[in-house]
């Protein structure tokens, strides 16, 4: 057993597994939206529970399923610079009216009320009008960071601990 633990081979594939680690949780970690995973909220107010749930797919739409209402609705989003607009088109003409105004002023839209939300892979932060902040959490990449952090320590130290025990055992 410590043959094929603690040889040059076994140090090798434990650095290239601990590299692919790094490199996936370095992705993960500045994708500007955590596509197709749920953002979600849950806040109790006036003695109630709302709970929120947003998705975003890759084409410019989102779902949000709100326990305040009783189906989902499917609108159109857009992202820009940490920011996800969220916008009031129906058509792909009115779309890419709507983004042509935002990129001309980004200023303006980003200070919109109820228009535009910072946002990155782990949680969005919707402002609303009075400065009141609501935040939505990506738990799914809040766990898949997680686990590649620990994959990430655990094959390092194991190829440390291999290339250590091989350097010793040649002395």
């Amino acid at each position: 057993m410590k043959k094929l633990f603690f040889n040059a081979k076994t140090a090798l594939i434990l650095l290239i597994i601990a590299a692919l680690s790094l490199g996936f949780l370095i992705y993960f970690a500045k994708r500007p939206i955590s596509y197709g995973m749920s953002y979600t909220n849950t806040t109790e107010y006036d003695g109630g529970v709302f709970e929120g749930t947003l998705v975003f797919t890759r084409d410019g739409k989102q779902i949000i399923t709100n326990s305040n209402l009783d189906e989902s609705i499917e609108t159109r989003y857009y992202y820009k610079d940490g920011y996800v607009f969220f916008l009031t088109a129906t058509t792909d003409e009115e779309y890419d009216a709507e983004v042509a105004k935002i990129c001309s002023d980004i200023e303006a839209a980003k200070n919109a009320p109820f228009y535009a939300d910072e946002i990155s892979a782990f949680r969005m932060i919707a402002t609303e009008g009075d400065g009141y902040e609501t935040v939505y959490t990506c738990a799914s990449a809040i766990a898949i960071a997680k686990a590649l952090s620990a994959l990430l320590v655990v094959s390092a130290g194991l190829a440390f601990v291999c290339v250590l025990f091989k350097k010793r055992k040649h002395k």
